[in-house]
């Protein structure tokens, strides 16, 4: 009886052996998730699978990927998100949700993880009329929105520079900042990328129709190094080159007042003698800066 207890013991010893490799190697692998199969990429707040092996992401990606308005109810703990004539509303904590206000029930709940609101990828998707599969071999949530195109929340291009494809990419631009010429356009000097985090695109300006921005200037929340601080100064830095000091003072002012991705901006025009600005931020959206001639 000992040597079959023990011959057991160690089969099930080997057996465990030959498994681990295979559960460690499987577990290693980086949740992805794909949009219209394009890879989408995560910055900082990384999506993860919850305790009901719910996949949750960053809810700033269902507004840049999906392409949906999304608001944020500091009082009422909850996340309303719309995209063509679809809403759903969840409450942070509970499970009962709305979908063009009817209510459902789904076995996990959004919720608040290192600062940010992750909501729950396949109820929000499909509610918004996209299809949700799971490729468990490979560790993919892929999405389908029929559209084959991810969406956009300013429904505009960034600027006429060619823009970087992948995470990697992005980050090295994002360091060029003192190793490279400055830009020129229009009398303002700038880098296209900033350590801070600011991003600066100077568009082509046609001086007869003048249609077309000077300048676009983005302040990111997007981004784990991200200095606010910072980026408040080197946009000050950027439009104080030719714009008046009393509207620049003004400009900042307002763009002081959002603090956290949730906070939203709405649409606001300062203008001097020969330039005119607009400042927009929707929620958990970066701050976009127009500098236009007048």
């Amino acid at each position: 009886m000992k040597l079959k207890k023990a011959g057991f013991i160690l089969m099930s010893l080997i057996l465990m052996l030959t498994v681990l490799p295979a559960l460690s190697s499987a577990a290693q692998l980086p949740l992805r998730v794909e949009v219209d199969g394009e890879k989408i990429i995560f910055p900082d707040a990384q999506p993860f699978a919850d305790k009901n092996s719910r996949v949750q992401v960053p809810v700033r990606f269902v507004s840049e990927a999906l392409g949906a308005k999304v608001d944020w109810n500091s009082k009422a703990q909850t996340v309303t998100v719309s995209l063509e004539g679809n809403q759903i509303v969840l409450t942070l904590g509970k499970k009962s949700y709305t979908v063009n206000g009817k209510t459902k029930q789904m076995d996990t709940v959004a919720l608040r993880k290192s600062s940010r609101t992750f909501v729950p990828l396949r109820f929000v998707s499909e509610a918004l009329g996209a299809e949700v599969k799971w490729d468990s071999l490979n560790y993919i949530v892929e999405i389908h929105t029929g559209s084959g195109s991810t969406g956009s929340t300013t429904g505009e291009d960034t600027g006429n520079a060619e823009k970087p494809t992948t995470w990697e990419e992005f980050e090295a631009n994002r360091n060029v900042e003192g190793k490279s010429e400055k830009l020129k356009v229009e009398g303002f000097s700038f880098n296209n990328f900033y350590k801070s985090g600011l991003t600066v695109f100077g568009d082509r300006y046609d001086s007869k129709a003048k249609e077309t921005a000077i300048l676009r200037i983005l302040v990111s929340f997007g981004f784990e190094d991200d200095d606010l601080d910072q980026q408040i100064k080197d946009v000050e830095e950027v439009i104080g080159q030719r714009i008046n000091s009393k509207t620049v003072d003004s400009i900042m002012s307002y763009v002081k007042q959002k603090k956290k991705e949730e906070d939203k901006l709405a649409e606001k025009i300062f203008q001097d003698d020969t330039f005119k600005v607009v400042v927009i931020s929707k929620t958990y959206d970066d701050i976009i800066i127009y500098v236009w001639y007048k």
